[in-house]
Formats: C-alpha cells, structure tokens, sequence
C-alpha cells in the first residue's frame, strides 16, 4: 500500500501524466472536434475505430481526460500533503536554515553589531536574539510557494472538470432582424447588423455582429462582439464562431403567380410539390471563379462578381446544374426559378459555465504561490560573536552582495566617520 501511495504521489507519476495530457490535448487540437461517425469513417477510414474507442472525437468532454486530469489532481494533493509539514515548521519563528558548504564568512572585526542589526531592521528582517548573536529572517512565507502554487492548479482543474460537465451551452444562426429568445433568463438578443472587416488583399481580417439586448419594460442595450470578444449578459456568454450567406430564391409560374420566396443557405434545398422539384443551393460564391477542375470557388467574401450555384432534381433524379447570377431565371417547364440577393448571417455560441469563478480564483492563488516562490524568497543571516553567513535556497550570491555592502557600512569606523 506505502508504495501505490509512493507512487500515486510521486513525481515520476506527475511527469507522465503531464506527458500524456499535452499529448491527448495536441490530438485534440489537430483533430475536428464533434464531428458524425460517418465523418469519421470517410475522412479517417484506418484510424476511424481508434479515434471513437479512445475518444478523441470528443477530447475534452472525454472519460479519458477527466481521468487523466483527476489522477494529476491526486497525484497534486498527495504531494502537496508530503511536502506542506515541513514547509509550515520552516515558516516558525525558530527555524534556522542550514547554510551551504560554501557559503562565505562575511564576519568583520570592526563591524558594528548595532549597525549591521538596525541595516537589517530597515530592510525589514525579524529578529531573533541567541545565545551568541541573532537569527535575521525574511520572507518566511516563502517557503509555502509550492504549495499554494500547487492549491491554484488544483482548483484550476477542478474548476475546469465542474464547467465541463456542468456548463450550459448551445448554439445558433441569426440573420440581420432575427431574434432569439432566452426566457428562462428574461432577455432575448436581436442581430442589428453583421460584416466583415477586410485586409487590403481582400481577405477577411475579422467579423462583427452588432446586436441589441431586449428586456421587458427595459431600454435596449446595444454591444458589438467579435473573435475573441465575447459578449456577457447576466451568467451567460456570446462568442462570434461562425458565418454564412443566406440566399433568397424566389419561385414563380410563368403565369406570374409566387409559389415561394424563401431563404436558404449553403446546402439546403427546398421542394416544390406541384411538378415534385427540389432546388438545391450548391453554394453561393460572391466573388466568383471556376478552378482548373471546374470547380465553383470564391476568390474573397467580397461581393464583387456574386454567383450561384443551384441543382436541380425532379422526383428524386438529377435533372439540371446551373451556375446564375443574382437576378437571373432557371427555366424548368411552367417554373421560373430566381435567385436576387444574398446577405450575410452570424453564428454565436452561448455558454454558461458553472467553472468559471473556480479558474478565477485557482489563478489568482496560483499567481500567489509564485509571487511567493520566486519573488520572495526566505533567507536567513545568522551572526554569531565571530561569524556572519547568509542563507538562501535562490540567488545565494545576490544576497551575499547585498549583506556585504551592510557588513562594510556598518564597521566601527564608518558610523565615527
């Protein structure tokens, strides 16, 4: 039993698994994330069955991670257990730190003690008188650094784990007018304006949804959101993750009567009953060309040279593919199909995430623990009738400077002078 708790608490056991949750979260990061198992299987066909039995289709929501993550937070906990009662008997009063081997003699016979104690009262040093001279001692928090530092990761991933597993998240398209209720939290967000911001190359360079936040009997709150500037509304947060064109086909007999105007975007397809036609929406390319193999491609998502690419099929079977601009009529016996315009729609997650305010706090005791560690640092001069070494588990030869400028301005001499 004492060596499985050796070993669940060991550092070789941390090693590994940091080892392997870099390497699941680098899968997890290459690999599309939530996609169908028929994707899987006809864009990864040898690998297809690995991928869902280790789950890396769904990496961060796995069982897999969560055990990892779980073991690294054991593996924490008993090695802040080990290490934290010896850290709290180093931060008494009495502790005296063992110098090094090679630690200078700093110990002058001219020196004033009196001096050297008040220099080091000033550089706010406690301390602690012995039988031969004084223990000076500062930044005794130090010694818990670790600790605290390995207390934020803890939470961090605990926090991390409870969001996962807890969060409330969804998704959703709106287009320029659209609305999109949230009444169990009494509001609703309505899309003002979607666009993109372009490079002088014609690339998209960022894209924004300007929207307005509805409440009853309250005044609209507007707000602008982007990638990587999300909107909050009460718990719940707005992310900019995707866009589109939506595309309106209007259908008419030739006679002139409307039999439909709808939108539809990429993919999408809608049926006419009366002569058993589907109109399917090939893609709409607003800078349009054709590749070497014939392919419809946009060059850029400016509306410059706007086409559509529309197929048609009559019970069931192919019976027509069509390249048309905006305005410009397919012909199919007694129909008229048309496409006029196309306008951009938004794609916003929303999340509300249970985790948050635990990764918040697990940082900021995690930024503790290494202001502690690093920036301060416990050290220790011990001055005896006929010694004076300083003690330090960083930077030795920093301190050792510093305490001999004190050494040298506290001589007998000097304070006469």
């Amino acid at each position: 039993m004492q060596r499985i708790v050796r070993f669940l608490t060991g550092l070789p056991l941390a090693i590994i698994l940091l080892v392997t949750i870099a390497m699941y979260s680098i899968i997890g990061t290459v690999l599309p994330q939530g996609l169908s198992v028929e994707v899987y299987a006809e864009r990864y066909p040898q690998f297809a069955q690995w991928i869902l039995a280790l789950q890396f289709d769904h990496v961060y929501t796995s069982l897999v991670f969560y055990v990892l993550l779980g073991l690294f937070v054991l593996n924490l906990v008993g090695c802040t257990l080990k290490i934290l009662p010896a850290q709290l008997r180093r931060m008494k009063q009495d502790y005296v730190m063992t110098p090094r081997a090679s630690s200078e003699e700093m110990f002058d016979s001219s020196l004033n003690p009196e001096m050297f104690r008040s220099s080091l009262t000033k550089l706010r040093y406690s301390i602690r008188e012995t039988e031969d001279g004084f223990i000076a001692s500062k930044h005794r928090i130090g010694h818990i650094g670790s600790s605290v530092t390995h207390l934020g990761i803890i939470v961090i991933i605990v926090g991390s784990i409870i969001g996962a597993i807890f969060a409330e998240e969804g998704f959703f398209n709106l287009m320029p007018g659209d609305v999109k209720s949230f009444p169990d939290y009494g509001f609703a967000i309505r899309l003002d304006d979607f666009y993109f911001g372009f490079r002088e190359n014609g690339t998209v360079e960022q894209y924004f949804s300007e929207v307005s936040v509805l409440r009853s009997q309250q005044p609209e709150q507007t707000a602008k959101l982007w990638v990587n500037q999300p909107l909050s509304v009460d718990s719940l947060s707005f992310y900019q993750t995707s866009y589109g064109w939506a595309s309106r086909v209007l259908i008419t007999k030739n006679s002139g009567e409307e039999v439909m105007n709808i939108w539809l975007r990429k993919g999408e397809s809608t049926f006419v009953q009366e002569n058993h036609m589907t109109v399917y929406l090939y893609g709409f390319y607003p800078n349009f060309t054709i590749t070497s193999e014939g392919e419809p491609l946009t060059m850029t998502e400016e509306m410059k040279n706007p086409h559509y690419a529309v197929i048609l099929y009559e019970y069931g079977q192919h019976v027509g593919s069509y390249i048309v601009e905006p305005g410009q009529p397919i012909e199919r016996g007694d129909f008229q199909i048309t496409f006029q315009d196309s306008t951009l729609y938004t794609g916003l997650t929303y999340r509300k995430d249970f985790g948050y305010s635990f990764v918040v706090a697990g940082s900021a005791i995690m930024f503790l623990g290494l202001m502690f560690s690093f920036y301060f640092t416990p050290k220790q001069i011990l001055m005896t009738t006929n010694s004076i070494k300083v003690m330090t588990r960083q930077n030795p030869w920093g301190l050792t400077y510093q305490i001999k400028k004190l050494v040298e301005a506290s001589r007998i001499g000097k304070e006469s002078n």
